[in-house]
């Protein structure tokens, strides 16, 4: 297993919609991504210097809080290797699943913080 596999790490990423968030799209975003294996095509901004690969990897944990109608924050405990950019956007069906196809919603990141890196023995 390499290095980024075997640890997790924790991410903040203000998420912004293209059309109004409920509080009911929150619970089916924090029910269909924790504790789910995500499939990830590698995403087309590094395609030009990575192997086009299929990866798949555990989100432990995901919280989410609305912000304003159109904006949430999302915390989201995950598997080193994650792209969390494209967790949020889809990438075109590169990742799936992600939280513009839970919500049928177009979204994107706006603010992508690490707040913690867990590192396993």
């Amino acid at each position: 297993m390499k290095k980024a596999e075997s640890t997790q790490k924790v991410y903040r990423v203000i998420v912004e919609f293209e059309n109004e968030i409920t509080k009911k799209d929150i619970q089916l975003l924090e029910n269909k991504l924790t504790n789910t294996t995500i499939k990830q095509k590698t995403p087309t901004r590094v395609l030009h210097r990575r192997a086009d690969l299929t990866r798949e990897k555990y989100i432990y944990d995901v919280k989410v809080k609305i912000l304003s109608p159109q904006k949430s924050e999302m915390k989201i405990r995950c598997q080193g290797g994650l792209y969390v950019k494209e967790l949020v956007s889809g990438d075109d069906g590169r990742t799936t699943p992600s939280v513009s196809e839970i919500l049928k919603n177009k979204a994107k990141p706006i603010n992508l913080d690490v707040l913690n890196v867990i590192m396993e023995n």
